[in-house]
């Protein structure tokens, strides 16, 4: 998944993905698009795809409006409610984006003989592989499913291309994903609770920290882009924190600078930070909930009014690991802060958490599973969704 936006997320997945592949022996390639967000890829081959323009509007537009929209904090007012508009939003569903990627795609299927393809939320990729042949693998989630929440208005570029390719026709573009052989959760049933043949919890992706047990002496805030303008979020983390009794790094910040134990800046080494803190203030974010339970950190999570960040927040506080703000006022900010720091059932809570994420398996299941879906003759997608135009090929792993 590309977009303008910028999101550790689907980039930090994907590598994951494809190191294990290499690490494994399998030949792995791995797409990227100049979306800002593609940086040091993990192998040695890759693949450049377009980059989907916000709203469909000429890129050279899109590219300057969207990145101040985010830092103004413009788009975090702006309720979403479903993935499907979030890819409506960055511009993934736009009939041209989706027909030259997918072109793209089959053309390096066909001329490299790939022989699975694997989706970060990329529809190209699902639909390239479908119209390919070739096993179709990728990621999923709770709140991807069209039961969950599904915006079917604004696929009418995906279905025009369905039907173009002579594939199955489809109302929701989340449809898509039940086309995918295998679809694997980096996460747990407690959490995300699927019931689905295919589909396979992972837990943590990344490689897991080693338990901490020293003296926990700082507080960590990322609030990603968009939901909470960076004023606000100063001025609030000021007022909340600047007695708490530790050091509080804000990642985030447009510039660098300190305000007695408030420590500011665009960035910091989170992963050294994070086995230290007392608790993780974040935007619900995919990445920055599964950081905090691989580090058995408390959470305080403001998930704006982005729907899967909600869903997260949400899941954190039944699981006992965590509060969520509604909104980022100072109060709540300090009460939410000692609650999660002072009770010892939220570090508990997340201790136990942490060890049933790091029975999922990671990358390394999903590679085994890819590969005993495709050493068989049929793939499993041409059983679930019959009536698609196949261009048979020989394939062999």
């Amino acid at each position: 998944m590309f977009a303008l936006s910028r999101m550790g997320g689907p980039w930090s997945r994907a590598q994951a993905v494809a190191g294990a592949l290499q690490r494994a022996g399998h030949r792995a390639l791995l797409g990227v698009a100049a979306d800002g967000n593609c940086m040091n890829p993990c192998v040695p081959e890759t693949i450049h795809l377009p980059t989907p323009a916000p709203l469909g509007l000429p890129m050279a537009v899109a590219s300057r409006t969207f990145p101040l929209a985010e830092r103004l904090g413009i788009s975090g007012r702006k309720p979403v409610r479903s993935f499907e508009e979030v890819l409506w939003l960055t511009g993934a569903l736009a009939y041209g984006y989706e027909r030259e990627s997918v072109g793209l795609l089959r053309d390096i299927i066909d001329s490299l003989a790939i022989e699975a393809v694997y989706s970060e939320y990329s529809l190209p990729a699902i639909i390239a592989a479908r119209a390919s042949g070739v096993s179709a693998f990728g990621s999923f989630s709770f709140t991807t499913r069209t039961a969950f929440a599904s915006d079917a208005v604004k696929a009418g570029g995906v279905r025009r291309l369905l039907h173009e390719l002579g594939l199955p026709k489809v109302e929701s573009s989340l449809e898509l994903f039940d086309w995918l052989d295998r679809r694997f959760v980096p996460s747990c049933r407690e959490l995300e609770p699927i019931e689905d043949a295919r589909t396979e919890f992972v837990g943590f992706l990344r490689e897991m920290p080693e338990p901490f047990d020293g003296d926990r002496d700082c507080i960590l805030i990322y609030l990603g882009t968009g939901s909470v303008p960076q004023r606000r979020i100063e001025a609030v983390t000021t007022a909340a924190l600047r007695d708490c009794g530790c050091d509080v790094y804000v990642g985030g910040c447009t510039r660098e600078h300190r305000e007695g134990n408030l420590h500011f800046a665009p960035r910091f080494d989170f992963a050294s930070l994070l086995p230290r803190a007392r608790c993780l203030i974040h935007h619900g974010g995919q990445n920055s909930t599964m950081d905090a339970f691989a580090n058995a950190v408390p959470q305080v999570i403001v998930p704006g009014r982005i729907f899967e960040r909600i869903y997260n927040a949400q899941s954190v506080e039944r699981a006992g690991v965590g509060v969520r703000l509604k909104s980022f006022e100072t109060d709540a900010l300090r009460d939410a802060c000692r609650r999660v720091t002072c009770e010892p059932s939220f570090v508990e809570a997340s201790r136990a958490l942490r060890r049933t994420l790091s029975a999922g398996g990671g990358a390394a299941r999903i590679v085994s599973s890819i590969e005993q879906v495709s050493s068989r003759q049929e793939p499993l997608s041409r059983a679930h969704t019959p009536g698609a135009a196949w261009c048979e090929r020989p394939r062999a792993l």
